[in-house]
């Protein structure tokens, strides 16, 4: 009798799991975008800047103009559903805010965060 108890609790679990994913799928827009701009300080190498632009909607996105500083401007073609991209400012581009925008009509900005940085650890910053 456990063994039925337990078989229908562990089947409910696995159908809640399976329901709980495919509503967040279906939950996902067709055209969004997720920026991550990283300012990263590091004893050898100074600061290190990284733009990590992500296709989170369903559909592809077309002609992305990232705006990285003044001056600065990095295009790309096309950016598949789930693909990242990272996108590096030249040394000399002032970096305070990122800006991307896309043909689908997405205009999204950023500021530059730095991570938390671990002690001991290579590159911490110390």
């Amino acid at each position: 009798m456990k063994t039925i108890y337990y078989l229908f609790i562990g089947f409910s679990i696995v159908i809640l799991a399976v329901l709980f994913f495919i509503l967040k799928e279906l939950d996902k827009k067709p055209y969004s975008l997720e920026i991550d701009a990283i300012k990263d300080k590091t004893d050898i190498a100074g600061t290190f800047y990284r733009v990590k632009v992500t296709n989170t909607g369903t559909n592809p996105l077309t002609g992305l103009k990232v705006n990285l500083g003044k001056g600065d401007i990095q295009n790309m073609d096309l950016l598949e559903p789930g693909q990242s991209f990272f996108f590096y400012p030249k040394p000399d581009t002032n970096t305070s805010i990122v800006k991307v925008t896309t043909t689908e009509g997405i205009e999204k900005e950023s500021s530059y965060r730095s991570p938390l940085k671990g002690l001991g650890l290579p590159g911490s910053g110390r």
